[in-house]
């Protein structure tokens, strides 16, 4: 993982990313959710759920993914709350 924090803003502003970007630079986190290449992205639904992601890139700006992120955005907080969540890669 770069341990160059400060690459990390100025690609955020420049790709207009509103989203938390969580950085580890001592690697104390990434073990806890087996982030073990960068990126690592995780999709949590309403009930705080880890429901899908990758490991390394994707293109999240894909009609499919497009799709996918905008259902967890639809989904009401007691219908997320229900579900049986299952990590996906």
């Amino acid at each position: 993982m770069d341990r160059d924090t400060s690459l990390v803003k100025p690609f955020v502003e420049k790709h207009g990313l509103t989203f938390p970007n969580l950085l580890d630079p001592d690697g104390k986190v990434y073990p806890l959710f087996n982030a073990r290449y960068t990126p690592t992205n995780f999709l949590v639904n309403r009930a705080g759920h880890v429901v899908g992601g990758s490991l390394g890139y994707r293109d999240w700006g894909s009609p499919k993914a497009r799709h996918l992120i905008e259902a967890l955005l639809a989904e009401k907080k007691t219908e997320a709350s229900t579900e049986n969540p299952k990590a996906k890669n």
